[in-house]
């Protein structure tokens, strides 16, 4: 479902996914990243937490990032509250491309375009979450911590998936410069391959607004 601008929508969760694209994603890489999110909203443990929310469901939307001025709304922002919107929003991020060229990881841009993006959407909800992915540090743009804080300051928590495939002390530079706000959280993988279990994870926390262990 999609809602017209001038449209307020009232939803249980407003969630922005963030999915690193950047160059040290390798190509095989990026498609378990992307068969992992569109599994996810297959999933019926994940379905079943969107329909526990009630009739309003989550307004969600989809978008690949890179350098600092690379962030592309892949899946513009719909609501979803049942396994049929669920299924047709894994299949609106299968259908598209990779947009992303640069070589640039800029986490802190990457977070800064997901907070601006609740203002741009035809939504209303108490809960606002932004999930953002990557496999290594910011090296480009400002710092996420900078970021971050003035993010959280709005009443948005950000919630991190690090995967540690070339640098294990990742998921510290998460706790530390990324993830904040109410119930924050990061998930942590060693690799690609566990990528589709561990989005479904945390998708289901973040939904249910349940913390994490």
């Amino acid at each position: 479902m999609t809602v017209s601008a001038n449209a307020e929508t009232d939803v249980e969760l407003e969630l922005v996914l963030l999915a690193d694209a950047s160059s040290s994603i390798r190509g095989d890489e990026f498609d378990l990243q992307i068969g992992g999110y569109a599994r996810a909203f297959r999933d019926p443990l994940v379905v079943q937490a969107i329909e526990d929310l009630g009739g309003n469901g989550i307004a969600i939307t989809f978008v690949q990032w890179s350098a600092t001025f690379q962030q592309f709304d892949i899946v513009p922002w719909r609501r979803v509250h049942d396994a049929e919107s669920a299924a047709a929003f894994a299949e609106a991020i299968e259908r598209q491309a990779r947009q992303v060229v640069s070589f640039g990881t800029a986490m802190g841009s990457a977070i800064d375009y997901g907070g601006n993006l609740f203002r741009r959407n035809a939504f209303r909800s108490k809960r606002k979450v932004i999930d953002i992915t990557s496999d290594e540090h910011s090296n480009q743009g400002r710092h996420p911590r900078n970021v971050r804080d003035a993010i959280v300051e709005q009443g948005i928590t950000i919630n991190g998936l690090a995967i540690l495939d070339d640098s294990f002390e990742l998921e510290a530079y998460f706790r530390d410069a990324v993830i904040g706000g109410h119930g924050s959280f990061v998930v942590s993988v060693d690799t690609y391959a566990d990528f589709a279990w561990a989005i479904r994870l945390k998708l289901m926390h973040e939904i249910s607004g349940e913390p994490i262990s």
